[in-house]
């Protein structure tokens, strides 16, 4: 494995995900040096025929990614290492591997559920997606 410099760690606002920016502010601070995070949360596209009516569906959006990710910069604020905070949305499995590619990272970090294969293989896994897909190894963290 080449060395590691840029973490893109995934998170969605469950316990799983701050476990993945636990580890991900270790391996960063083992690093040190030119090491950086890149933390993504994506807010998964809704299919709606027509928005519920007086509310903003994008301000909702936007309002939900900053209560996700200013908890995470809070938690990384003082810590020494470098940070940056980004938002999408659309379907989390998809943005997740386009940002690696994009962001040039090199591994990434989430959590995952711990679904059995049953659950798996009917609902399908973000986490499962992304190991297939990715440009990057991806540490994935019960």
């Amino acid at each position: 494995m080449s060395e590691i410099k840029h973490i893109l760690v995934a998170i969605d606002g469950s316990e799983h995900a701050m476990k993945a920016l636990e580890s991900a502010k270790t391996l960063a601070k083992q690093l040190q040096g030119d090491s950086h995070l890149t933390v993504l949360h994506v807010n998964p596209a809704l299919s709606m025929n027509e928005p519920p009516v007086g509310i903003d569906v994008e301000e909702r959006i936007e309002e939900e990614g900053r209560h996700i990710l200013e908890p995470a910069a809070d938690y990384l604020k003082d810590e020494g290492i470098s940070y940056r905070m980004l938002a999408g949305h659309g379907d989390p499995a998809s943005i997740i591997c386009e940002t690696a590619q994009q962001e040039k990272a090199d591994l990434i970090i989430m959590g995952t559920r711990g679904q059995g294969l049953v659950t798996e293989l009917i609902l399908g896994s973000v986490s499962h997606y992304v190991i297939q897909h990715a440009p990057c190894p991806v540490l994935t963290v019960k």
